[in-house]
């Protein structure tokens, strides 16, 4: 194979890549470069949360805080400092590693490309290399091979040949190369000290830790491994919350343009609605403007003709009378005279009186704008917006207990019965359904006092919550709240005191006269709730996000009396009451697969109820008229009867829970039985 030697480090990095296994070849660029410098990393730093960047970038980065806070540069997160400042902070060893495996590159004359392989890097020879030294990082040739192992302090060198580092098969021990040595004797840490909490080599050991608790360094990464394991169990159970969460952010985000839209429609309808309105009062001002000008215009003519006639009199009164003094004989000036001298009397009369009542009603008709600036009056009748909180509500687990008993090895032990029938505190009237708290509280449904109870771990009474309806199943989230149902279509919301918080209203259901029933929330914090035949999905906001089944006996049909739970992979365990079986669907709700017929033999189901699943994801079913809880696989393989009637003095069992003290609480129609899980 014709390979020649890398001269930069991106042809080295490549090199080591195709020489390397599997487990190096998805290594991205991001990995090995600081996204502060954008270089490769020098002095690797990993802060709390887990970001890894170049001392040097963040000392800089310190020294241009005016307070010497430091931030994470990506999430933006305070660090905490050591005392010593940055230089404290731990080191990313497998930062370090792999970028010390991929910077290695032989250099010198010859860095040429040879037909027979890869170079030796350390003779001038130019002969093939046939070995390769882990902790030199050098390739060498057999000649520089056998010298090399010669030397003392080489001996406890790891090598391995060219050949499986081409292929691969060197991938372990190039993983399990330790790069950590001891900062006081230079050693590699071979062991932990549990009493200091830090990695330590030999001389340690035998010095300053001869007194301390430790273990071999490979025992304690074993333990501490296992602890990793169950909190990346535990995050990776979080990550459809987060994509759920982000869904509906988007979900919101993505109705706002269109919702935008409908605001500029509305704000512009307005608008338009109030010009019309204006034109049409505009048009009734002009209208009644024009009728009390032509009221006025009446009442004028009726005055002016007034005013014409006493003029025209007054004129006719005066010409006669001057013709008569004129051209008349003292004769015809006697004999007009007392007519006249009456007429010119009447004409002389003072008429303001008449004049003032025609005038009376004259009126200016000028406009009247309204008060205050127009665009105030009319801001005001085009309106405003309205900023209405929709609160989303983020999506809560359901509280999920570390119990597995599908082992065959594990067996349950009747340790107590808790309450009896009745109506006072810590008794019962139908306990239907069962949920453990955070905290480790038992919740109970106490279905014929219309009311919950909270239990302590061990079964004493602590309160009762009176609910007004009667309660029929309850399921605890991991922030505190309880969802019940029972009262129409609707699933009420608790807060941790036990006060209700919010009312979910379930829409679309067929059966309008059943009630909500069987309910369980997904590690995506999606609610699966039962109404008669139907199980929905809801958003934890209460918004339908899916409906699965129909009335009758086929794959997508369930009967009525539904009760419900989820597993680890979100997929949704239907216990179907009347169809006596179990219908298993996945998060999407198609059909996965049915387990149970009715019976009583083994794998059989008659009256199947509350049904639950353990960490394992196995189904664990309560049977009332079989009088018996049984187990089923997760692929729905019966497994066994982990509770009888005849072996635990069961009697129609109904709700089902685990405990953090690992035990299995069964209620009968007034009483809790507890089993411990051994």
């Amino acid at each position: 194979m014709l390979v020649s030697c890398p001269s930069s480090f991106s042809e080295c990095r490549d090199l080591f890549l195709k020489m390397a296994s599997n487990a190096f070849s998805d290594i991205a660029d991001e990995f090995l470069v600081c996204q502060v410098c954008l270089e490769d990393f020098r002095q690797p730093k990993m802060l709390p949360c887990l970001h890894t960047f170049c001392q040097p970038c963040l000392e800089k980065l310190l020294a241009a805080e005016p307070v010497g806070k430091l931030d994470c540069p990506t999430c933006r997160q305070d660090v905490p400092l050591p005392q010593n400042g940055v230089q404290g902070l731990k080191s990313n060893f497998l930062v370090g590693k792999l970028r010390d495996i991929l910077q290695q590159q032989p250099t010198g004359k010859t860095s040429e490309a040879r037909e027979d392989g890869v170079p030796c890097t350390v003779c001038e020879a130019g002969n093939s290399a046939q070995f390769y030294c882990v902790e030199c990082t050098d390739y060498l040739c057999q000649t520089c091979d056998d010298m090399h192992q010669r030397f003392k302090g080489n001996r406890s060198h790891k090598f391995v040949t060219v050949q499986d580092l081409q292929s691969g098969q060197a991938a372990a021990e190039l993983r399990a190369w330790e790069t950590s040595k001891c900062e006081d004797h230079r050693e590699l840490n071979k062991f932990y000290c549990d009493t200091c909490q830090r990695v330590i080599c030999l001389h340690c050991v035998v010095t300053a830790h001869k007194e301390h608790q430790y273990v071999e360094i490979e025992k304690a990464a074993e333990r501490e491994g296992a602890k990793i394991k169950a909190k990346v169990a535990t995050v990776k159970n979080t990550i459809g919350q987060h994509e759920t969460w982000g869904q509906q952010l988007q979900s919101v985000r993505d109705e706002w343009p269109s919702e935008v839209r409908r605001t500029e429609e509305q704000v512009r309808k307005q608008v338009k609605a109030i010009i019309e309105a204006a034109e049409k009062a505009g048009d009734d001002r002009i209208g009644q403007l024009r009728a009390m000008n032509a009221a006025r215009e009446k009442q004028m003519d009726a005055a002016m003709e007034a005013a014409e006639m006493d003029l025209a009199s007054a004129r006719s009164c005066v010409q006669f009378a001057d013709n008569v003094l004129e051209y008349g004989s003292p004769a015809e000036v006697i004999s007009v005279a007392g007519e006249l001298t009456g007429r010119l009397d009447r004409t002389a009369e003072d008429k303001s009186v008449e004049r003032a009542e025609l005038a009376m009603n004259f009126v200016k008709l000028p406009f009247a704008p309204p008060a205050g600036g127009l665009e105030q009056e009319v801001a005001k009748l085009v309106g405003g917006i309205n900023q209405v909180r929709t609160p989303l509500i983020p999506p809560t687990p359901q509280v999920r207990l570390n119990v597995a008993i599908g082992n065959g090895d594990v067996s349950l032990e009747h340790v107590k019965t808790v309450g009896k029938g009745g109506s006072g505190d810590g008794q019962f009237n139908v306990p239907s359904s069962l949920a453990v708290t955070a905290e480790g509280d038992i919740v109970v449904t106490d279905y014929g006092n219309s009311r919950l109870q909270f239990l302590d771990k061990d079964g004493c009474f602590k309160k009762k919550v009176d609910l007004g309806f009667m309660p029929e199943c309850v399921a605890a989230l991991t922030n505190g709240e309880l969802l019940v149902t029972g009262d129409g279509h609707k699933i009420h919301v608790l807060d941790k005191q036990g006060r209700k918080s919010r009312v979910i209203q379930v829409t679309g259901a067929a059966e309008t006269d059943d009630t909500t029933y069987g309910i369980a929330v997904d590690g995506s914090g999606r609610i699966i709730v039962t109404i008669g035949h139907q199980v929905f999905v809801l958003s934890p906001c209460g918004d339908v996000m899916l409906k699965i089944g129909d009335k009758g006996q086929g794959q997508q049909q369930l009967g009525s009396f539904l009760r419900v739970t989820v597993n680890s992979s979100n997929q949704i365990i239907v216990s179907d009451y009347q169809n006596d079986n179990l219908k298993i669907f996945d998060s999407a709700g198609r059909h996965l697969f049915t387990c149970g017929s009715r019976g009583s033999g083994p794998g059989q189901l008659n009256g199947p109820g509350c049904v639950i699943t353990d960490s394992e994801d196995n189904i664990i079913v309560a049977e009332g008229c079989n009088h018996r809880v049984s187990l089923f696989s997760r692929d729905g393989a019966f497994i066994r009867h982990v509770l009888t009637g005849q072996e635990h003095g069961l009697c129609e069992p109904r709700g089902l829970t685990l405990t953090h003290d690992r035990q299995l609480i069964v209620t009968e129609y007034g009483y809790l039985k507890f089993f411990q899980v051994k």
